[in-house]
């Protein structure tokens, strides 16, 4: 048998290769950043439903329940965050029903309203946007049709039945689901065998459909921009119209109480409509509600608005030519931008102006007072007792001495489109998109006067849409850095601040949408490509030293330690920058941000229609990884080991070493007796968390055992095991590194092969 050299030679590198790859397989990975979501507050109010005296709202993606006792003064009783986006909500019993989005249908028990608990969850596959409940079923309408789901059990929910077509708002009266389709109209479904819904009929609107209400043999349709229209499902095979009233906004929700149809109008707020006569309605009563109208539920005297841009509001209709408003729940809708500074968080709401949020807890996080600003807030900084504004045509000063009750102090107009805003000493840098950086003195907030401007040139391509836009700025020291939409980052000289001049600038080849400073370095959020590390120590020369490529739109940047908080898409993306030229990911969580602030362990993301999101995010201990070396592996009877150590962020540490004993010293030294093969297993705890690693060690018999014996000594450890004090003289052992004898033999054999092939030549 001839074994050719070049076949021996790779073979011996394959089992040297397997050996050392064996032995670095056990290393514990660097620890990753961990992201809890732990808080939330606000978002559009998309969805409400009333039962006693509580209201149920949703509220982004929290679940809320109002005690509305006095319809004045709504008082929030307790919430709970749902996974996805509450689209709708559907009491029945003791049980809230919601469509929480891309969630399913999640079942919340609400017997005690002030300790709502999840009871069961039914996962559908798209995005749930309308329910409503009929016995032991719920009808769910996704963006596949009418899912039909057995409630009878709420701890465990299952599918029965499911209708493929109509999407949209549902209502279920005696055999008939009534789902309106948007675009092609009320589809009526025959549900009287609910594992084997049919379509039974349907009427085709002129408009597109957003919302039904049954009562009687009519049905109520929110018809969009065409309005009221009434459908005759008398005979549910052929439902014919009736008649119809054409609201001045969008029809988007109904609602019907005896001889009145309530219907949410978008802008147009609240629109009653006297249908005594469905083939001839008529308008009775018409009331703001302050915002964009697009849920509604009407109990009693009252009439429950889900205004999309300001909340819950409460509308009184005792007298149904002239409702009134009668009370309301602010939020946050539309979260633009976020400041944090001591307990508060203060939010750049795009429809309410400046909200500060108290989150001393947190887990908690509740409205502490807020302040409309003249057009759309933008962005916002904090110093001192000011908070400052760009509120789209300019900068808005709002006194925060007294947190509850912010005052709107001073503006100054820019002129264009104010979109971002940082404070540095005596002036507020103001991001103008159509004009530039305007450097305003701030230090007599009452009268803020413009110092000086730098003028970036945006291109005009029409009336307020622009190209080659400024986004964001950043200032430390002598400069300010603009993040340039057309041209990367720029630095300006801002010694100056009545003349402030270009110093540099790095082109990052994108779409330059946000930047941060720390130390020598500039981060920038670059839609196209990622996240740039810029080193600016030189500020007249910025030169390139990394990037982490994203993999999405880079929008925003916050920098906190060692890591960058990036916001990409619809991720919060964690990158380490201890090493600017090597970034790597750490940490990602699913949700989208417009703007980031890292404070403490803290992660503060505006998610735009979904408000404030509080995130947990440690570095220091987010995993928990468990790793320990031996001095040894192997050895005769008596076999002494010093156990050491390696793992991350543990806490406490629980070693079990297999013959019956244990310790929980971190560095603990062991005696194994007697021969035999040991599993060693290190538990590591920090928190809540535990990891474990486990390690063979094998001890062989000696006949030698005094000789042996005689070169230590042994004692009681104050933990409970055995430990060995050394003497001074060696022991004799053989050491045995993990998978020597396999490449010994494998490489033996091979060399067998070869020697002998050769004598026979």
């Amino acid at each position: 048998m001839e074994i050719n050299r070049q076949i021996i030679h790779p073979l011996i590198f394959v089992a040297f290769f397997v050996t050392i790859t064996g032995s670095v397989a056990g290393a514990a990975a660097a620890p990753e950043v961990n992201m809890e979501l732990v808080g939330h507050f606000g978002g559009t109010t998309d969805a409400v439903d009333v039962a006693g005296n509580y209201a149920y709202v949703g509220q982004g993606q929290d679940f809320l329940i109002l005690d509305i006792t006095n319809p004045s003064s709504p008082v929030l009783v307790s919430k709970i965050m749902t996974e996805g986006f509450v689209r709708d909500i559907k009491v029945s019993r003791n049980y809230a029903y919601v469509a929480d989005d891309d969630n399913g249908l999640v079942i919340v028990d609400i017997s005690n309203p002030s300790s709502p608990t999840l009871k069961g969850s039914y996962n559908i596959p798209g995005y749930t946007y309308c329910i409503t409940v009929s016995g032991n079923y719920a009808y769910v309408a996704d963006n596949d049709g009418l899912v039909i789901v057995d409630i009878s059990n709420p701890s465990d929910p299952i599918l029965k039945g499911r209708y493929a077509g109509p999407t949209g708002d549902v209502a279920v009266y005696g055999n008939y689901a009534y789902v309106a389709d948007w675009g092609n109209g009320l589809m009526i479904v025959d549900i009287s065998n609910p594992s084997s819904p049919v379509l039974k009929g349907s009427y085709d609107t002129a408009g597109d459909i957003y919302g039904v209400s049954i009562s009687g043999n009519y049905a109520y349709v929110a018809d969009g921009d065409t309005g009221l229209v009434i459908v005759d499902i008398s005979n549910p095979s052929s439902p014919t119209l009736k008649g119809n009233y054409n609201t001045a906004g969008i029809a988007c929700d109904v609602s019907v109480l005896g001889n009145y149809a309530y219907v949410a109008d978008n802008d147009n707020g609240l629109v009653i409509v006297d249908i005594s006569d469905p083939s001839s309605p008529v308008l009775k009563g018409n009331g703001s509600t302050t915002g964009y109208a697009h849920g509604i539920e009407v109990s009693g005297n009252y009439a429950y608005v889900a205004n999309s841009n300001t909340g819950l509001v409460i509308v009184d209709i005792s007298n149904p030519s002239s409702p009134t408003l009668k009370g309301s729940c602010d939020t946050i809708v539309r979260a633009k931008s976020i400041a944090v500074s001591g307990n508060y968080a203060y939010i750049a709401d795009w429809d309410n102006g400046l909200v500060i949020v108290d989150i001393s807890n947190p887990s908690s996080p509740f409205l502490k007072g807020s302040c409309d600003t003249p057009r759309s807030a933008q962005g916002v900084a904090v110093s001192g007792n000011y908070a400052y504004v760009a509120d789209d045509d300019g900068l808005v000063i709002v006194d925060i001495s007294n947190p509850s009750f912010p005052i709107l102090n001073k503006s100054y107009n820019t002129g264009g489109w104010a979109q971002g805003i940082t404070v540095s000493g005596n002036y507020a840098y103001v991001i103008d998109m159509a004009n530039g950086i305007f450097i305003v003195d701030i230090s007599n907030p009452s009268s803020p006067i413009l110092e000086g401007m730098y003028d970036t040139s945006p291109i005009i391509i029409e009336n307020y849409d622009y190209t080659g836009s400024i986004w964001s700025v950043s200032v430390s020291g002598n400069y300010a850095y603009v993040a340039d939409e057309g041209n990367g980052l720029l630095i300006v000289d801002i010694s100056n601040p009545s003349s402030p001049i270009l110093k540099g600038s790095y082109d990052t080849a994108g779409l330059a949408y946000d930047v941060a400073v720390s130390g020598n370095y500039a981060y920038v959020a670059d839609s196209k490509n990622g996240l740039a590390i810029i080193d600016i120590s030189n500020p007249s020369s910025p030169i390139l030293v990394g990037n982490y490529n994203t993999s999405g739109y880079a929008e925003c940047v916050s920098i906190s330690g060692n890591y960058a908080y990036v916001a990409v898409d619809d991720s919060l993306v964690v990158v380490d920058i201890s090493n600017p030229s090597s970034p790597i990911l750490k940490g990602l969580y699913a949700g989208s941000a417009g703007d980031i602030a890292v404070s403490g362990n803290y992660v503060y993301a505006s998610e735009g229609v979904n408000g404030l999101v509080i995130l947990k995010a440690n570095p220091e201990s987010a995993f928990t990884v468990a790793d320990f070396s031996s001095n040894i592996t192997s050895g005769y009877a008596p076999l002494s080991i010093q156990f050491n150590d390696h793992s991350q962020n543990a806490t406490s540490w629980n070693w079990d070493f297999g013959d019956g004993y244990n310790s929980t010293n971190q560095n603990p030294i062991h005696t194994y007796s007697s021969a035999g093969t040991y599993t060693v297993n290190l538990t590591v705890i920090n928190e809540n968390r535990t990891a474990s690693k486990v390690a063979k060690i094998f001890v062989l018999n000696t006949s030698s055992s005094t000789e042996e014996n005689s070169s230590g000594s042994e004692e009681t450890g104050g933990d409970g095991v055995i430990l060995t004090k050394d003497t001074g003289a060696p022991t004799k052992e053989r050491k045995i590194t993990p998978g020597f004898e396999i490449v010994y033999w494998v490489v033996s054999l091979l060399v067998a092969f070869w020697i002998k092939g050769s004598n026979k030549k």
